[in-house]
């Protein structure tokens, strides 16, 4: 997209304006704002994860929801830097080279929540990009079954292609139930969408790890 487009379209985006009047980050915030609205993901108490954070809208949004007399920030990673959020804890740091970092960092803790809104740099090849974020999302699943808490919740970004449907069984696995949701923040031209798993099984990261 030229950057002529990119700005028209920024200038008449109505999340975007929204995001700016109530002092959001980016607009995405109201995608993550909808999945609480329809599924109740958050709770006061709750320990977050929010991977792939910059540039922290997820992040500010979840602190806000969870964060209960500063005792449980959240804790946001990103192979990017971001500026700091109340109530959150960033690690810069690649989660594809950096899993040990992140346990270190983490000190044994188990999330409740854990949120991806990650996507690779786009190249224009839907198939390729498909295929990257789909990468990204099974890195991401290795990382929520080595840290969720029992019943726990994962939400990630995914586009519409040819491993969307394995991916999806994939997180089943692991799972009580696993749904679909496109929000209404989402541009309508674009194939993205989430899924949203819910209630972690404790069991199956003992099958994680028979499988590895």
């Amino acid at each position: 997209m030229s950057s002529t487009r990119w700005l028209h379209r920024q200038l008449n985006d109505p999340y975007v304006s929204l995001a700016k009047k109530q002092g959001y980050r980016s607009r995405a915030t109201f995608k993550l704002i909808e999945m609480d609205s329809k599924f109740s993901i958050f709770k006061k108490g709750q320990y977050v994860l929010d991977l792939g954070s910059s540039p922290g809208g997820w992040s500010q949004f979840a602190a806000q929801r969870v964060s209960h007399n500063n005792n449980n920030p959240v804790f946001a990673v990103d192979i990017q830097n971001m500026d700091a959020i109340p109530n959150v804890i960033f690690i810069q740091c690649d989660i594809i080279n950096d899993i040990e970092l992140l346990s270190d960092k983490f000190h044994n803790k188990k999330f409740d929540v854990i949120l991806s809104d990650m996507a690779p740099k786009a190249c224009g090849n839907k198939q390729v990009d498909h295929a990257n974020i789909i990468n990204l999302c099974e890195i991401s699943l290795d990382i929520v079954v080595r840290f969720t808490r029992e019943n726990g919740v994962f939400i990630t970004k995914i586009l519409q292609g040819e491993y969307e449907k394995e991916f999806y069984q994939s997180m089943k696995t692991y799972f009580q139930s696993v749904k679909y949701f496109k929000p209404k923040a989402s541009r309508k031209d674009s194939s993205e969408m989430y899924l949203v798993g819910l209630g972690f099984k404790k069991d199956s990261q003992d099958i994680k790890t028979i499988e590895s």
